[in-house]
């Protein structure tokens, strides 16, 4: 399948963008008066929800209108498009209520990973993510048995692939979703990395490009849905997402990587480096992932258990406002954006130089600046 012109690029951002975002605008009031209705509210507790009063979920339904409204807008932009969009739609959709449902009834994490499990099987079934292991085995061809690339077991390594992806995506989606403004900011920022990475993409081999129509649809549907949900969410926040926003949110950038993984090997980029860009683009969430696990892990803490332990609470905890730390965070996440750009254009040996480095300094920073201290929130909150 030959890619879209520039036109249609365009087009296939802008359009599903702008129907989401007014979408999102329109029925967020809404659905924060039937979350009052319903006295579905976010608690302070005076630890782990440090805000000052009750909050009303279902953010995150108005974020899946909207989204869905720029899924629609796709069957006007191209076969290649609307071939995708009925997995993608289905799996956002499953994930958006089982996150709703979490809100309201604590599910268990072993069930959302059954569940995100499904949907990864459902994307995969539709042809996202059916080769995303080729990333990985292809540069072992020569060291790897014929076996290890027959078509089960390249399915049998993107199915393990496939549920990493989409379970790390929106686990680190929803572990951002923190302050006011934060995961809805810092996904809007990913949105145009992802973008400008998906033109990127074309432009390097026009010919070869199956997904940037529906690539482009994602971004411009789920960047619209940030900003439209800004408006109520940013400080002071007049209603949350959720965890059935910041599953949507996950989904969302799980299918753009898994799509990245899977552009043809043309050129000389290789399907390596547009997925590495892609975790570059996201790092953010991920750094902050990072930072929340190691902590937990050095101090013998939980895992899983919740604390102030993220990357945004620690940046807060040095005097500044609410607003101020997600403004330092979304500088972060433009930088990470600029580095994607900027080394998916240079040469294999520095490509792998920066990759290693990134994280390497990253890690130097943390600990310099003390970001693995024990911290007792958790405990004195009573969770």
């Amino acid at each position: 399948m030959l890619a879209a012109g520039p036109a249609e690029l365009s087009a296939s951002f802008l359009w599903p963008m702008v129907v989401s975002l007014s979408v999102t605008l329109l029925v967020c009031p809404a659905v924060r008066r039937a979350a009052i209705l319903l006295a579905l509210y976010d608690r302070p507790d005076g630890g782990l929800k440090p805000h000052q009063r009750p909050i009303p979920y279902l953010g995150g339904v108005a974020m899946y209108v909207g989204w869905i409204a720029a899924l629609l807008t796709a069957c006007f932009l191209g076969p290649g498009a609307r071939a995708y969009v009925p997995y993608v739609a289905v799996g956002g959709s499953v994930l958006m209520l089982t996150g709703l449902i979490d809100d309201i009834k604590h599910l268990s994490p072993k069930f959302r990973l059954f569940i995100q499990a499904l949907m990864a099987g459902v994307l995969m079934y539709g042809g996202i993510g059916r080769h995303t292991s080729r990333a990985l085995l292809e540069p072992l061809a020569g060291v790897l048995p014929a076996a290890a690339l027959s078509e089960p077991a390249v399915l049998a390594v993107s199915a393990g692939v496939c549920i990493f992806t989409l379970a790390g995506a929106s686990n680190a989606t929803n572990f951002i979703d923190g302050l006011d403004g934060l995961c809805g900011g810092i996904l809007a920022i990913a949105m145009l990395g992802f973008a400008a990475l998906s033109v990127l993409v074309n432009h390097n081999d026009p010919g070869h490009d199956p997904s940037g129509v529906i690539r482009l649809v994602v971004c411009g549907g789920i960047f619209g849905a940030c900003l439209g949900f800004l408006f109520y969410n940013f400080n002071p926040a007049s209603i949350f997402m959720g965890d059935s926003g910041s599953l949507l949110l996950g989904f969302n950038v799980a299918v753009l990587m898994l799509l990245l993984a899977e552009q043809p090997c043309h050129a000389g980029y290789a399907t390596w480096r547009w997925l590495d860009c892609g975790l570059m683009v996201f790092a953010f969430p991920v750094l902050d992932t990072g930072v929340a696990i190691t902590r937990r892990w050095l101090n013998r803490r939980p895992l899983f258990r919740g604390d102030r332990s993220h990357l945004y609470d620690q940046i807060r905890d040095r005097g500044l406002s609410v607003r101020q730390t997600v403004l330092v965070c979304y500088s972060i996440g433009v930088l990470f954006g600029l580095i994607a750009l900027a080394v998916s254009q240079l040469p294999v040996l520095l490509f792998f130089g920066v990759l290693l480095g990134i994280p390497s300094l990253a890690g130097i920073l943390c600990r310099r600046f003390g970001l693995l201290r024990v911290d007792d929130t958790a405990a004195r909150s009573g969770h």
